[in-house]
Formats: structure tokens, C-alpha cells, sequence
């Protein structure tokens, strides 16, 4: 359900027919998906048989997406490296799916994540090639609901979402919780209303689950978004009870007001019945800070956190209320892509979820560093992922590895691990996500442009403060006297022009406090060049 944000032009008549039936397709298939509820042993026998033909089903997306979709980028990247399907299949029998796709990335059948947004032409010696995001959608799926990614392009950028790929992740949450021993327990939401879609979709899962979510806290109000995500959230509300698989419905809850959260979460744990929050890592801190500062009891709470970094100093303050946290790993763009471990040997060591999306990583030097960072390329194997991912860069390096941790999270042919998973590519806060692009364009354009003074005046730096998201934007002493708040109110009125999914973002960032002005001097690399974004551990 596409939405008008500025500098859009609103859909033709045509277009509301179709999105008419489209929303009646979905709220027809989501009546069968909500009385079909997960079965657990079924679940895992679904991952095992996924796990097993992988490679199989890699083959035939690739063909079937690829191979013969001429529109697929894809198939112009595999011609550009005259690389047949025959060549793939033979690399597939050899080396199988990760060797294959090293392979691949090696001979330029790589998407780096600028092209993949369709911010910028793929470019390769020789090819010039114009992209949009919608290029990437996958053909194979069924056109159920739209969601916004967490970037701040002012594009409209569509995920399309397939129930059966929810009915798919519902097995990996299903398996999840009966290993921590929680599938019982009430669970609150805390993440934005559409055209957020995390918390859509977890309400779904949970509902999957016969075990329905019984708040949903939203960081932003129904209506942030358009009439059409209201009108949507309101009828998947209302067909689920209809259903008997209720999803609850968004409360508009700031950040500010974490005290909600809180005392929901204190009220479980004095029936002697701890609940489940799904948010933010940084939403996970707010709420345990606000916890210990208020002196209530929310001990034995279960935090499942995504969305940013999950770091030792967010753990330490969590743990700190007698909680604990579980941290997962996930792209808009391709869904869930590691469970955490319940034997984890650092907080944000994941499974991965090696049957729907595979991970390799590649050294990749950004900036003017000259250091080469484990960069991670993820590529989807379903049919019913929303996009076709072929080696696409995430932005995110890490550390993977192979081990038998034995905590049956996932069934055991789930042994790749990673972990230390960070960005390189953009700010992560908030759990939203402000691509490298719009940090140019601010500190080289808009920023000089308003205040004075010259690109290399300005930098954005990221870090932790108290477990906390911080991101600074430092400005040269040169610039002369600044107006702080001016200055921040600048930022977030660029991103409140960008789109809907930025304009999000200015709310975390204002909700949160998360931006301030510090005046200094920027950080310079070893090769002299001060990067737009400096990240500091």
C-alpha cells in the first residue's frame, strides 16, 4: 500500500484498484494464516528439511528469479562476468552455496548497498547499469503488505512481505522460545506502528503462535505514517479478532513516557509472572534505566532486542535489573537472519539462519582508512523473501564462525555464528538506520550551506553513552559562533524532508535526545581524509 510523502506524485486510479485488491488478497490470506497456528515439532522439521535442500532451492530462485527475469540486475551482472547458469550449477556441485557465492562476489556479482537502495547505478568496468530498489523485488512472492525500510531516503522504497515467509519465521521464534523456556509468557511490543515493520510483524508471529501479543507500545502515532497504513493496521487489527488470534493495537507511546513500558513490565513480574519486551536495544536500555532510577522491580524480564548494535555496556545495564536479553539479527530487506544463542560467548552471538539467507564475508576498505573490514554480503534463499539478494553488501561487518554450542535454539544443523556485528555504513540508533549518503549531503552541502565554513567543518560521530545511543555531530571551532539547538533542529528538518521512513527517524532522534552539538576538531584517518561518519567503540 504505497504511500504519498513529499515529492511524490499520488497514485493514479488505476493504482487504487489494484492496492484495493491487494489489501483483499492479504486479509483474506491472513485469515488462513492466523487459524493455522504453529506447531513447534512441526516447525523444527520445516527448518530441518529447508536446512537439507538449500541448495536446491538457491538453484531454482536463481533461475526462475534471475535467469529468466529480464528485468533482474542480476542477470545483467552475470553477463557482464560471462558467468552462465551452467557455470553456477557447476560451482554449486563443487563448492557449494557460500563457496559459490564467494566465487561470485570475486567475479563482480556483488551488490553494494547503495546500488541496492537504487541510490546509485551498479557500476563495473564496462557497465554502467541504472538500478531502483524495486528492481530487487522479488517476482516469486505473493504481494500481501508493504513495509518501509529504516533508511531516510526520501524514495519510496517497497518491501513486499509474503505470510508464508512469516509462517517460515514463526518456526525459528517458536523454536526460540521453547529453548529460553519462555513460550508462555505475555509479551509487550515496544516498536512503531506502520510503516515500521517490525512490530507488525512480530504481532503476527506471536499470533501465529496462539500466544498473541498483549501490548503494542509504538514509539509513533497510528496515523505518523498515512491514512493507508492506519486503514491497514486497523483491519489486520480487527481481522485477527475476528479470527480468535488477536494482534493488539498500537498505543502511541514515546519515549519519554518509558514509564508505561515500565510499570507494565513491574505489574507482570509481581503476579510472579515475568514478561517478554520486543524492542530496541536502545529502547531495552531506556527502559531498565528508567527501571533502576524509579526503584522498580522488573527482575527476570526477557528482552529481545534487534535494530542496532547489542554491546557488552547495553548488556551490563540491562543485567543490572536482574534481566536478561536476547539479541537477534535482521534486514528489512530479507527479514530475520540470526536467532540469538542461548550459549552465547558474546552478547550479540547469533544463529544464523542459514536456510533462508546465506552470509559470507568479504574484506572490504571503506573510506580513506586503508584498513580492510570483514564486510558481510547476504544472499536470500526462499522463494517467499520480499526481495531477490544476490551477494548484497548489509553495511554490517562481524565475526562468523562454525561451532556446536548445543543450546537448541535452532535444530542442530544451525551452527554458524556470528557475532561483534557492527556498521560501517551508516548510523544505527534508535533502531533505525541513516545511510552514508544522507550524511554527505548534510555535512558537504546543507550544514555549510546554512552555518558556513567547509565540508571538512563538520562529522558525525557515534557512540555509547551510559548504554545509550549518542550520536554527536562535531563542528570546527572555524565555524564561529552556532546556535546548538539551531543547529540540530537543522539535521532533523532534512530528515523530516526526506520521506516517511526519515522523518521516523527525526522522531527517535527527538524522542531519544540522541543528537547533540559538540565543537572540536574532526577525526582524520591515517590517509588525511575526515570521513562524514566516525564511530567510536
Amino acid at each position: 500500500m504505497r504511500s504519498t510523502v513529499r515529492g511524490e506524485q499520488p497514485a493514479p486510479a488505476g493504482g487504487s484498484i489494484s492496492e484495493l485488491r491487494t489489501a483483499g488478497g492479504y486479509l483474506r490470506g491472513l485469515g488462513a494464516f492466523l487459524t493455522r497456528p504453529q506447531d513447534f515439532e512441526e516447525g523444527r522439521g520445516r527448518l530441518e528439511r529447508q536446512m537439507a535442500r538449500r541448495q536446491r532451492t538457491f538453484a531454482d530462485v536463481l533461475q526462475r528469479a534471475v535467469f529468466e527475469n529480464p528485468g533482474s540486475p542480476y542477470r545483467r551482472l552475470f553477463a557482464w562476468a560471462r558467468i552462465t547458469q551452467a557455470d553456477v550449477a557447476r560451482l554449486l556441485a563443487e563448492t557449494g552455496v557460500e563457496g559459490t557465492l564467494e566465487r561470485l562476489h570475486d567475479a563482480g556479482v556483488h551488490v553494494h548497498l547503495d546500488e541496492f537502495k537504487g541510490r546509485r547505478p551498479i557500476v563495473r568496468p564496462g557497465l554502467d547499469l541504472e538500478v531502483r530498489a524495486e528492481d530487487f523485488d522479488n517476482p516469486l512472492t505473493t504481494r500481501q503488505y508493504e513495509a518501509r525500510t529504516g533508511g531516510s531516503s526520501g524514495a519510496a522504497r517497497r518491501i513486499l512481505v509474503d505470510l508464508g515467509l512469516l509462517e517460515h519465521e514463526s518456526a525459528y521464534h517458536a523454536s526460540f522460545l521453547a529453548a529460553t523456556g519462555t513460550g508462555d509468557r505475555a509479551l509487550a511490543i515496544w516498536h512503531p506502528a506502520p510503516p515500521g515493520a517490525v512490530g507488525i510483524k512480530t504481532a503476527l508471529i506471536r499470533s501465529k503462535l496462539a500466544r498473541p501479543a498483549e501490548k503494542w507500545f509504538s514509539q509513533t502515532p497510528l496515523n505518523a505514517g498515512s491514512l493507508k497504513h492506519a486503514a491497514f493496521t486497523r483491519a489486520t487489527v480487527l481481522t485477527a479478532r475476528l479470527c480468535g488470534a488477536p494482534v493488539p493495537m498500537p498505543e502511541y507511546t514515546p519515549a519519554q513516557d518509558v514509564g508505561r513500558v515500565v510499570a507494565w513490565l513491574a505489574r507482570k513480574c509481581a503476579q510472579g509472572e515475568p514478561a517478554i519486551l520486543v524492542t530496541t536495544a536502545s529502547a531495552g536500555v531506556r527502559t531498565c534505566t528508567a527501571a533502576i532510577d524509579a526503584g522498580v522491580d522488573i527482575r527476570d524480564t526477557l528482552f529481545i532486542l534487534g535494530g542496532e548494535p547489542f554491546t557488552p555496556a547495553k548488556a551490563e545495564l540491562i543485567a543490572r535489573t536482574g534481566s536478561r536479553a536476547a539479541s537477534h539479527y535482521a534486514m528489512v530487506e530479507a527479514g530475520a537472519i540470526g536467532v540469538a544463542c542461548q550459549a552465547a560467548t558474546h552478547p550479540d552471538d547469533v544463529h544464523l539462519l542459514g536456510d533462508k539467507v546465506a552470509t559470507i564475508r568479504r574484506d572490504l576498505v571503506v573510506g580513506d582508512s586503508g584498513r580492510p573490514l570483514p564486510a558481510l554480503f547476504h544472499t536470500t534463499l526462499l522463494h517467499a523473501s520480499p526481495k531477490v539478494m544476490l551477494n548484497v553488501e548489509s553495511g554490517d561487518y562481524g565475526v562468523l564462525e562454525d561451532r556446536d554450542c548445543g543450546c537448541r535454539a535452532l535444530p542442530p544443523p544451525f551452527r554458524r555464528h556470528l557475532h561483534t556485528i557492527r556498521s560501517y555504513e551508516k548510523l544505527t540508533s534508535e533502531g533505525m538506520s541513516f545511510l552514508g549518503g544522507d550524511l554527505l549531503t548534510l555535512v558537504e552541502q546543507v550544514l555549510p550551506a546554512r552555518f558556513g565554513g567547509y565540508p571538512t567543518y563538520y562529522q558525525f560521530v557515534e557512540r555509547e553513552q551510559a548504554g545509550l545511543p549518542k550520536v554527536s555531530l562535531v563542528v570546527s571551532r572555524a565555524v564561529g559562533k552556532l546556535d546548538a539547538a539551531l543547529v540540530v533542529e537543522t539535521v532533523l528538518d532534512f530528515l523530516r524532508r526526506r520521506g516517511l521512513a526519515a522523518a521516523m527517524i527525526a522522531s527517535m532522534w527527538t524522542q531519544g535526545r540522541t543528537l547533540e552539538v559538540l565543537r572540536g576538531d574532526s577525526h582524520v584517518t591515517s590517509g588525511g581524509k575526515i570521513q562524514p561518519l566516525q564511530v567510536v567503540e
